[in-house]
Order: structure tokens, then C-alpha cells, then sequence
């Protein structure tokens, strides 16, 4: 397992996953948050910058994956999410050259499971597949799981695990 994060460079690079409240509260992002629908819309038009609602003048933060996970079977949200999801993302991170941060919000933090050994985050779904585990990390991350990095803050001194960071993928 690789070192957690405790600075906040995940709040200006890098393929994020955020599901601590008061670290959106902290970002002062609610208000930022776009659907998945209009990322979708964004990368189609060609990143216009002037229509990102940038978070900190360096982050997009986007809600709704973990609601079109489940709603798919788990075969088809593995194959829609390496195929449809991942070149998106890789088309922001190649736009902004590595620059900007890409955070997904998914709320939920019950729902990650922590594969003992592997370095590997994968998803509980809901729904009518609830229970079964999704391999979203892998999904997102294009298998490069060996370089997410659990974020870290310290809340009322202990440490807190809010998220999860990839800082370039391939």
C-alpha cells in the first residue's frame, strides 16, 4: 500500500475520488458540482474553459458516478466505465496537461472496500446487484491501481481516510 496523502495537492491534480462532507464543505464546492451527464457534455464541446465551474480555479468535481454504477449490471458498468468514463477522463487530464484535478463525488464512503494486499479500491453496488463488489478503481485508473494513494486528513487528531488520489494515469 502506498503512503496516504495528507497535503492538498489532490485538490488541484490528479484522478480523485471524494466522499467526506467536510472536505466539500471545506472546498466551498457544492455549488460547482456538475452532473456526470454535463462532464459528458464538456469533453464533446472541447473542455470550454470560460463553462467549467472550476473549484479553486483548478478542479472539477462531478457527482453522479456511483448512480449510473448502479443502475447498470456490473458487466456492463465494468465495460461502459472503461470505455466511455476513462477516455473522458483521459481527454481532461491531456487537455489541462496534468494541471487541473478531476474529483468524482460519491458520498458514500460504506460502499469502498480496500483489497487487503493489492492496493486495489473497489465499489459496493446497490440495487439489484447490492452486495457485489465492482472494480471501479481498476476501471477508472486503467489498472493502475499501484499508484492511488488513500487522502488523509486529520480531524479532532485522529486521521481521517476522505477519499482517494491517482495523481497521472496513462
Amino acid at each position: 500500500m502506498n503512503p496516504p496523502m495528507t497535503d492538498d495537492v489532490w485538490k488541484r491534480k490528479g484522478i480523485n475520488i471524494l466522499w467526506n462532507g467536510r472536505a466539500l464543505a471545506d472546498l466551498q464546492a457544492a455549488s460547482q458540482v456538475i452532473s456526470l451527464r454535463r462532464f459528458f457534455e464538456l469533453q464533446q464541446q472541447g473542455w470550454p474553459e470560460d463553462d467549467i465551474p472550476w473549484v479553486g480555479d483548478s478542479a472539477l468535481m462531478i457527482a453522479g458516478l456511483d448512480v449510473a454504477v448502479d443502475a447498470l449490471p456490473m458487466n456492463e458498468a465494468e465495460h461502459w466505465i472503461e470505455q466511455q468514463v476513462y477516455s473522458k477522463i483521459l481527454d481532461f487530464q491531456d487537455c489541462f496537461e496534468g494541471q487541473c484535478a478531476l474529483i468524482f463525488w460519491m458520498a458514500d464512503d460504506k460502499r469502498w472496500y480496500e483489497v487487503p494486499g493489492d492496493n486495489a479500491f473497489e465499489w459496493y453496488l446497490d440495487g439489484p446487484y447490492k452486495g457485489q463488489r465492482l472494480s471501479l478503481g481498476r476501471c477508472i485508473w486503467n489498472g493502475a491501481q499501484n499508484g492511488v494513494r488513500r487522502i488523509e486528513t486529520v480531524v479532532e487528531g485522529k486521521s481521517q481516510w476522505i477519499g482517494l488520489h491517482h495523481h497521472r494515469i496513462s
